[in-house]
Formats: C-alpha cells, sequence, structure tokens
C-alpha cells in the first residue's frame, strides 16, 4: 500500500536573512545538504521544495527578479530557472511570494542527472509572460519555460540543493525576506 504521508526532510521556520538592494545571486534561505553517497539521492528520489517569503519593490527603478535552484550551492549547478520577472512600476512593499518546484533524480553518480520543474507565485504583480497567468511564472531546468533534463549532477560528494534570488537593481527598498522553506522526500 502506498505511503500517503510526506514528512519534511528538513525545514527552516525563522526568517531568513533579507537580501535587499544588490544584484549579487543570492541564496534565499539556509541551504538544504546532502552527505556524499546520501541514501535519499537514487534514481527516482523525488523532492518537493516550498519557500514562502515577502517582497518589495520600488517605483521609480522596479527592475527584475529571479529565482534559481542550484544543485551544489550558490555557484553550483542550475537546476531549475524562472528567466527574468519584470517588477510592477507601483511600488509594493512586503507583499506575499511563494516557490514550489518538484526535483526527480533520473539517475546518480559523479554524472547524475535530474529533471525540476515548478513556479513562483508573485501577489500584486500584475507584470507577467504572455504564456504565464497574472502572478505566475514557470521555472524549469533549462529556463522558464523550456523544461529538460539536467545532466552532470554529482551526487558523489556532499552537495547543497539552494534557492537564490537575484534583483536587476541595487535600489534601497528592493528587497526579499523568506519566512519558511520545507524539503519534502515524496518516494517511499
Amino acid at each position: 500500500m502506498p505511503n500517503f504521508y510526506t514528512s519534511p526532510l528538513a525545514s527552516h521556520f525563522a526568517d531568513g536573512a533579507q537580501v535587499a538592494a544588490t544584484t549579487t545571486e543570492t541564496i534565499l534561505h539556509p541551504v538544504f545538504s546532502f552527505g556524499a553517497g546520501d541514501s535519499r539521492l537514487f534514481q527516482g528520489a523525488t523532492f518537493r521544495l516550498s519557500a514562502f517569503f515577502d517582497i518589495s519593490n520600488v517605483v521609480t527603478t522596479p527592475g527584475t527578479v529571479r529565482f534559481r535552484i542550484r544543485w551544489g550551492g550558490a555557484a553550483g549547478a542550475v537546476v531549475a530557472d524562472t528567466g527574468t520577472i519584470a517588477m510592477d512600476t507601483t511600488a509594493r512593499a512586503n507583499f506575499a511570494g511563494s516557490l514550489e518546484a518538484l526535483l526527480v533524480f533520473r539517475s546518480i553518480g559523479s554524472a547524475g542527472s535530474a529533471f525540476c520543474q515548478g513556479r513562483v507565485f508573485l501577489n500584486n504583480v500584475p507584470v507577467a509572460a504572455a504564456a504565464d497567468p497574472q502572478g505566475t511564472h514557470t521555472m524549469g531546468s533549462a529556463g522558464e519555460n523550456s523544461p529538460a533534463v539536467v545532466g552532470s549532477l554529482d551526487t558523489t560528494t556532499a552537495k547543497d540543493l539552494a534557492v537564490t534570488v537575484q534583483f536587476s537593481v541595487n535600489t534601497v527598498g528592493t528587497q526579499i525576506t523568506n519566512h519558511v522553506a520545507l524539503l519534502e522526500a515524496l518516494h517511499t
């Protein structure tokens, strides 16, 4: 009989460090770590990654924001990417946002592979790509609307799974603060 209960493998319930007034790609919340040869990584291992945050932008230079999921920390391999998301030309302060993605390992080893796809929802951001519903932005392995399998993922050494954020402007008032992050295993 299938196991319908999934428990978080890891969770972060304290507010993360605010990412503010920078154009540097920055880790959004503490990373989820996997050890060398981690038994949770196997062909077919499936994980759900969720993050809930608030985000702000200014009216004069709203810029764009971009979210990525990386295998190997801040400079690791990109397994999912939203592409750039235009922020609203109306100033927004601390509005709600969330990210949810599924990561499925297709193979493991020194040249493992995975498929990752998900979405980012930004409340009160009316600007969206024509392919996306208002405020919802897809993220995929090869870009926001082009999912593909990502290879060359080393699962034999310790790696961090990281969600990063990057703004195009470093204007004071442009910020994001993560409030909750979860990593769940969807396999038994």
